[in-house]
């Protein structure tokens, strides 16, 4: 009789140990699936792109159309830029500061582009200037000789909505622009969009009538995600 009660008290004792234990596994995960430092662990980080209006902080940039391409850009086009930025889910996309000019904080300053983080990918808009037979139509200048994914979206945006420009049928490969110098020595990831002539009034009358759209849309293909 005495075997047979300490053999039931065995058994208790072992299913209050079995049960507690499940009940703390359950209260763990519980507490893991609440606490957002677990949750954020597991989740992708979102890649940063930074967009950068052209000129600005006393650089007007070029001319035409009755305005200057550092305000059309900061006055224009940033504001729709921003709107849509909001927009996407997986990436994080943020705006360098439109009171400075880039260029003159990086290679006056030192900083500008030395301080941007490396794992950072920067985009840069520009209107173009000039005149003659090619003063028309965008392109995207690209940061190593053959166009990475989001270049050729980038490039499709421009065909889209204003043209390509005909010297270069979506892309150029250049190396003696100093502060993209700087990006590339850092290894830093960048594309710089030539949205148009500013100086041709058919290439401005486009940029001004889907400005919007442009806006959209660049943010998608800068991000290759879709925004409804």
């Amino acid at each position: 009789m005495k075997k047979i009660i300490a053999i039931v008290i065995t058994c208790l004792t072992l299913s209050a140990i079995l049960i507690a234990g499940l009940t703390y596994k359950q209260t763990v995960l519980a507490s893991q699936q609440s606490d957002p430092t677990v949750a954020n662990q597991s989740a992708k980080p979102k890649h940063h792109y930074l967009l950068v209006m052209g000129h600005g902080a006393g650089d007007p940039g070029a001319h035409g159309n009755g305005t200057t391409e550092a305000h059309f850009l900061r006055a224009k086009f940033l504001p729709k830029l921003r709107k849509y930025a909001k927009e996407v889910k997986n990436s994080r996309v943020t705006f360098y500061n439109p009171k400075h000019d880039i260029v003159r904080d990086t290679l006056v300053f030192h900083k500008g582009s030395y301080k941007i983080n490396k794992k950072t990918t920067v985009i840069m808009f520009h209107l173009d200037a000039g005149g003659g037979t090619y003063a028309h139509g965008g392109h995207v200048i690209i940061h190593r000789p053959i166009p990475t994914k989001r270049d050729r979206r980038l490039a499709h945006v421009i065909k889209k909505y204003v043209g390509l420009n005909p010297a270069y049928h979506g892309y150029s490969y250049r190396t003696n622009l100093r502060n993209c110098n700087v990006l590339r020595r850092r290894g830093i990831d960048y594309s710089l969009v030539e949205m148009g002539f500013i100086t041709n009034k058919h290439d401005f009358k486009k940029i001004n009538q889907h400005l919007d759209q442009i806006a959209k849309n660049d943010i998608e293909a800068i991000t290759h995600e879709t925004i409804k």
